[in-house]
């Protein structure tokens, strides 16, 4: 964590921000800890990977709005950002150089960790997140009852996060170019679901201008938006069931990794959670618990540690 030097002490109001950033959207939580007001925000992406400089808008964007709400000023607040795309120190450091200056104390972790806390209330818990991307997160205690993290995929959308959103999307688009190549045209009920997102309009009419068109620019957030469409034909269409298939097995695979040799129970969090549940093997079905909180508590439970922290050090030097 990196912790401004002030030379004022906190305000009487103590204020804290939780920041839960993806690669679809970004939901951020002020909290006013002396009176317990809160404020809470939502805005685009802001995984660090996809669109760096669009995500530190978004982020500076957010925490405006916030204290603008709320009537504070950054520089009251201790904030804990958990983001998507932080497996690369260099850009985290970067963010946090832009962003510390705003805040008490500023810290800057994995969405996965963020995720992790919120679950089981900062328990050890096996937490498995499948939203735009994928990403599995154990904390454990050690013998000396610290808690312990390990992360377990989140590399991103081009080499991993298989489980996510953007994958099943990715994977039904790939579908759709495969009956294009062989027949022409959008064959399966799948494949025209996806046509039509494609070009737009209800009509699963697609052309190869179209689709190298829409593929030029397409990002990760733009493939999740199609990943419904494929939780919708699983039962009619056989192409659908293929894919659900192949992502129920890399969720069954993501879990087994994230529990390695522990009999931690497991936590399901994210859009796709509650879909992909229902489809797991019955043994992996009784390790799943119900969460407790999720990513964007998980974040302002850890703020609230990190301003105790910031304060404790604070008093040893007065």
């Amino acid at each position: 964590m990196a912790l401004n030097s002030k030379n004022e002490v906190l305000k009487k109001d103590n204020y804290i921000l939780g920041v839960d950033g993806g690669g679809t959207k970004t939901i951020a939580r002020l909290i006013n800890l002396t009176t317990q007001e809160q404020w809470q925000a939502i805005s685009g992406p802001s995984s660090l990977t996809n669109d760096f400089t669009g995500a530190v808008n978004v982020l500076n964007t957010l925490i405006d709005d916030l204290t603008a709400q709320a009537n504070c000023q950054s520089y009251d607040v201790v904030a804990v950002f958990g983001l998507a795309g932080t497996g690369e120190s260099k850009t985290v450091a970067q963010l946090q150089q832009m962003l510390a200056p705003r805040f008490i104390a500023l810290e800057i972790c994995s969405d996965a960790t963020t995720s992790a806390y919120g679950a089981n209330n900062g328990g050890e818990v096996a937490v498995i997140a499948l939203g735009t991307g994928s990403v599995g997160m154990r904390l454990q205690s050690t013998t000396e009852g610290k808690i312990m993290q390990h992360l377990v995929g989140g590399w991103g959308f081009l080499i991993g996060d298989e489980g996510g959103g953007a994958k099943l999307g990715y994977y039904s688009v790939q579908a759709l170019l495969k009956e294009f190549q062989q027949v022409g045209y959008a064959q399966s009920d799948l494949a025209q679901a996806v046509a039509s997102f494609i070009n737009g309009v209800n009509n699963s009419e697609i052309t190869r201008e179209l689709l190298a068109t829409w593929l030029a620019s397409a990002q990760p957030a733009d493939f999740a938006q199609i990943s419904p469409l494929v939780t919708q034909h699983y039962l009619m269409c056989p192409v659908a069931t293929s894919i659900i298939a192949n992502h129920i097995a890399s969720v069954e695979l993501l879990i087994r990794d994230t529990r390695a040799d522990t009999k931690l129970p497991v936590v399901l969090l994210g859009g796709l959670a509650s879909f992909t549940q229902g489809l797991l093997s019955d043994s992996t079905k009784q390790t799943v618990i119900s969460a407790k909180g999720d990513a964007l508590d998980g974040a302002c439970l850890l703020a609230k540690i990190a301003l105790e922290k910031w304060q404790l050090l604070n008093e040893s030097r007065s």
